[in-house]
């Protein structure tokens, strides 16, 4: 059975991995690790089973692969140690290390076919013949090994169903007539829309050929693709339309097939939660270009309904391949919110250092917290062994095991005792057409990806609580419940179908709601009829004079002027009336601004003048506008970020030096790091239970 048959300890666990040495002979070196596990706090171990030739012999009854009875020993040290283990069962391909390393081949049922005629080497997804083999491993995993595996709380096995799912099309006849019969009718059978968009001229949809309808076929692989540049977005040309064409299309297929394997999980007893996405969702890491959302077809929103558990990997770095905790408080909220502010797992990528050493600037625990603080009732951390990409925490120095082993006692104590639901503020509205459309390549700065970090961080660092909602849960009512919505840059909104969208914003205005939102906001102008106009770059007179800093300046049309442009005198900021609410119009970026590394300076024809960018003012516009979070317990600090779960409040200081919290009325305080008196450590967090 279960090693915490009562399920009173959170679910911490660790991937193990042994595709590497010593972890894949060296049986003395697994009891270590393993013993190592249990002494950083964790409580189970999550382990690297996936559907490879020698699983399916041990359940005929063959005898272990030395690959397959270490996995067995590991699930026994797990075992001596008070831990339980859960199966990492199917990866997106079978997996991507042969030949060099494993040395039997994965069975895949049915894979998708390259323009040439040879096999991708991944799963057709779509295949009933790929998911029967998908079905046929877990069950065999179950039956072998289902008594020491991690219960739900409702009694059922959880099985990471899936890791790093990414849906590939498929050359043969059958593949083609299915993404064809699609294209038709995605563009309602007007075969001249279609020849006008990608530069062909075809009398029917049947005639287009690879080439034609897919972008550079011969660029895919298992997991890599061709992308458009830049300029194709900019221009809209014929590569950015067969982009998003087929983007679209594999991101229906991928909701598909976890639609379709829902029935078969439900009919294993199965908790299923995949684990989606490995290296950050929203934010992925620069430079990895087959690791990102932007290409992988991937919509968690769209995905949960079919899973119990919505669960990715997050790290604390940010669009501009900065160290940064709050991208794992925008990563959690986007986690809280897909999960529908149930019970959630936080995936954090701790094993590796990933483009620079992120942990050197935020520690463990710190990145713990985080996700403590977004309301995360159980955490799957990513990992101990793997070299390639699965971890190396074995190898961390001391610091960092200290950190962590910190963190996970500190969670332990304190996620019991958050029972009280996090208050509903300020939304965020997710932009899902640019994060499931535009590869970070081509999103210059990540500067996308900013403006929304930037958002999120000022309306916390005044102490609101803010969720990261998807337009189709804006349109299923999300907003009720709210006070303010934030819209953050989305060049590509007009691809989607949002008419809902917009109509439920416009209603939430009119019943009293704020609305906050920069440039080129379609949603604004849709709902709203809010224009506005392009002007040369100026500096803002507000309360104080404003170094603007975004990629476009603009001024909007009609509204009451709040702030102007010193030069021209034109709006900058504008406040438009609707119903009962308000929209506050910003004619620069406001989050890119508030978020971004650099800052700008006082441009030469101002002198000796004195003006600073948002982040160095007073007061900034936001807090003007919307003011502090009313129930806030602490007065505005940047970069400290508070979450209140009933009676109690937990504080993250994501800053390098101490925060007083003296003045905070609380009958008992739970630091994460010890400190003085009164205060909050640098880089920790405290659970304070208000008197």
């Amino acid at each position: 059975m279960p090693a915490d048959p009562s399920g009173t300890r959170p679910f911490l666990s660790l991937w193990f991995g042994n595709f590497f040495e010593p972890f894949h002979s060296d049986a003395q070196a697994v009891r270590d690790g393993v013993a190592a596990a249990a002494g950083l706090g964790f409580t189970s171990i999550n382990l690297d089973s996936k559907a490879w030739e020698d699983f399916f012999a041990r359940y005929r009854g063959e005898p272990a692969s030395q690959y397959v009875g270490m996995q067995e020993m590991m699930m026994a040290e797990a075992a001596r140690h008070g831990m339980d283990f859960t199966c990492l069962a199917i990866y997106l391909c079978g997996d991507n290390l042969y030949p060099a390393i494993r040395d039997v081949p994965p069975v895949r049922g049915e894979e998708p076919v390259l323009p040439d005629g040879r096999p991708m080497g991944t799963y057709l997804y779509g295949s009933p013949r790929a998911q029967a083999t998908m079905v046929e491993h877990v069950r065999g995993l179950l039956r072998l090994y289902g008594e020491g595996m991690h219960r739900a709380a409702d009694g059922r096995t959880v099985v990471q169903t899936m890791f790093d799912p990414i849906a590939r099309p498929s050359f043969d006849a059958a593949g083609r007539a299915r993404y064809l019969d699609w294209l038709e009718k995605r563009y309602d059978g007007d075969i001249g829309l279609l020849n006008r968009r990608y530069g062909v001229e075809c009398e029917r949809f049947g005639d287009l050929t690879p080439q034609q309808y897919w972008l550079r076929p011969q660029e895919l692989t298992w997991v890599s693709c061709a992308r458009p540049t830049r300029d194709d977005f900019d221009r809209r040309t014929t590569d950015f339309h067969r982009w998003v064409d087929n983007q679209t299309h594999l991101a229906e297929v991928l909701v598909d097939h976890f639609a379709v394997m829902r029935g078969h999980w439900d009919d294993l007893g199965v908790f299923a939660e995949p684990v989606l996405h490995q290296w950050g969702y929203f934010f992925n890491p620069p430079g990895v270009s087959d690791w990102q959302t932007g290409q992988r077809a991937l919509d968690v929103y769209r995905i949960a309904p079919h899973v119990d558990g919505v669960l990715f990997m997050a790290a604390p770095l940010n669009a501009e391949n900065r160290p940064d905790a709050s991208v794992l408080g925008v990563e959690g909220s986007i986690a809280r919110n897909a999960n529908g502010h149930g019970d959630f797992t936080a995936g954090l990528y701790l094993g590796r250092h990933v483009n620079e050493d992120v942990y050197a600037v935020v520690p463990p625990a710190e990145a713990i917290a985080t996700q403590v603080a977004a309301g995360a009732r159980r955490l799957h951390v990513y990992g101990w062994s793997g070299l390639d990409d699965g971890g190396v925490m074995y190898r961390a120095d001391g610091m960092f095991t200290a950190s962590l082993r910190a963190g996970n006692r500190w969670a332990a104590e304190v996620i019991p005792l958050l029972t009280g639901a996090r208050p509903r503020q300020v939304a965020l509205l997710f932009p899902a057409e640019t994060s499931l459309l535009e590869p970070l390549e081509v999103d210059e700065g990540g500067r996308h990806r900013m403006d929304l970090l930037g958002w999120y961080q000022q309306f916390t660092d005044l102490g609101w609580h803010v969720d990261v909602l998807h337009p189709d849960q804006v349109v299923a009512g999300g907003l009720d419940d709210y006070r303010h919505l934030v819209i953050p840059a989305n060049p590509l909104y007009d691809l989607g179908q949002n008419a809902g969208l917009e109509h439920a914003v416009r209603v939430f205005a009119e019943r009293g709601g704020s609305v906050f939102h920069g440039p080129g906001c379609r949603v604004a102008a849709r709902a709203f009829g809010i224009t506005e106009q392009e002007v040369d770059f100026d500096c803002l007179a507000w309360e104080e004079e404003v170094i603007p800093h975004g990629w476009s300046t603009v001024s909007p049309d009609g509204g009451e002027p709040l702030a102007t442009y010193i030069g021209s005198g034109r709006a900058a900021l504008t406040r438009t009336t609707v119903g009962e609410g308000r929209v506050y119009s910003f004619g620069f970026e406001y989050g890119y601004a508030y978020s971004r590394r650099s800052m700008p300076i006082v441009p030469p024809g101002y002198g000796r003048r004195e003006m600073h960018p948002v982040v160095l003012l007073r007061r900034t516009p936001v807090e003007a506008l919307a003011g502090v979070a009313p129930g806030a317990v602490l007065p505005p600090v940047r970069g400290v970020e508070a979450a209140r779960f009933g009676n109690r409040v937990v504080v993250v200081n994501h800053r390098s030096g101490p925060v007083d919290i003296s003045g905070v009325p609380a009958a008992r305080a739970i630091h994460l790091l010890p400190t003085a008196p009164g205060w909050l450590a640098a880089h920790s967090a405290v659970l304070l239970e208000l008197e």
